[in-house]
């Protein structure tokens, strides 16, 4: 694994972290750090700096696989947080994403879990994972199921 990557596993995995823990941890400098840091923001890699230090914007991930999934018709694994905090992990063939009621963004998939068609609520997906298994253009029946379901 290059540095870049561990640096990244590392936020993923223990949150925010500074740039001295970083360097600690990657056997780097925070020079090095900081470096690196910049370059995986320039490569979109979605980094912030609080005042605690780095961290992974996982509402930003989560958009930015959303985004990989629709382009790339690949399915998406989603880890869903239901208006009753209830979590589930679900396949989803995503179709669209829009903007709807009260400024929320919408998710509209065939989900595998329900064999149907289903609208998630963007903010309430807590993790997003592109897989790399392609999902076929949908036919018209499962189009008709889709534009019923949207949240007009």
């Amino acid at each position: 694994m290059d540095r870049r990557r561990a640096l990244v596993e590392e936020l993923r995995s223990n949150g925010q972290l500074s740039a001295k823990d970083l360097a600690d941890r990657l056997g780097v400098s925070k020079r090095t750090v900081i470096r690196d840091i910049a370059r995986l923001q320039g490569e979109g890699v979605p980094i912030r700096l609080d005042p605690g230090g780095y961290l992974i914007d996982g509402a930003e991930e989560v958009k930015r696989a959303i985004d990989r999934a629709l382009t790339g018709r690949r399915v998406l694994r989603i880890d869903y947080l239901n208006s009753k905090s209830e979590l589930s992990t679900r396949d989803l063939e995503p179709s669209i994403m829009l903007g709807g009621r009260g400024g929320f963004w919408y998710l509209v998939a065939w989900c595998r879990l329900r064999e149907d068609v289903r609208v998630f609520r963007v903010d309430r997906i807590t993790r997003a994972e592109v897989l790399d298994e392609r999902y076929p253009e949908p036919d018209k029946q499962r189009l008709s199921e889709m534009t019923s379901a949207l949240p007009l």
